[in-house]
């Protein structure tokens, strides 16, 4: 079975439940970080949730730091999603597409932005970094297609 039915018996609100927690504590932690990079971009790059200054260029350092700004407005969907698939409320599949899709699309576009800057020759910091934030893009990617198939399974 490649989506798995909501409530569907054995497990079904069991997957729910643990979909729902996924997503907010991934989502929440992720937003944290946007937070911390929002308010504290300095902070931020000592704690390595941000690229390294003294190996990164200021062209990526400006647009992470406006980036963390916009996503304060559009990464709290999926965490919002989870606590709502958590209370079993009726509105989580419509949220959670939101927040599936926001994640989806959001990944990608940084994934190619790095890709693009990596090209020109922008130094992006420490090749651990890079691997870091990489592999980050593509869990979001891979919760942000989990919710919205679990989403468009529950609502068609």
């Amino acid at each position: 079975m490649l989506w798995l039915e909501a409530n569907e018996k054995p497990g079904g609100a069991t997957v729910q439940i643990t979909i729902g927690w996924t997503c907010l504590i991934l989502g929440a932690l992720l937003y944290i970080a946007q937070l911390i990079s929002s308010i504290d971009f300095k902070l931020a790059q000592q704690l390595g949730i941000q690229e390294n200054p003294e190996e990164t260029d200021s062209i990526l350092q400006t647009a992470e730091r406006y980036t963390a700004w916009w996503d304060l407005v559009t990464l709290g969907w999926l965490p919002l999603a989870g606590l709502l698939m958590i209370l079993e409320s009726p509105y989580w599949p419509v949220v959670g597409l939101v927040g599936g899709a926001i994640y989806f699309d959001t990944s990608g576009r940084e994934a190619a932005k790095i890709i693009s800057f990596r090209k020109e020759g922008v130094r992006l910091g420490t090749d651990q970094q890079q691997k870091l934030f990489m592999g980050s893009y593509v869990v979001m990617a891979m919760m942000g297609l989990v919710l919205i198939g679990y989403s468009m399974n529950v609502l068609f």
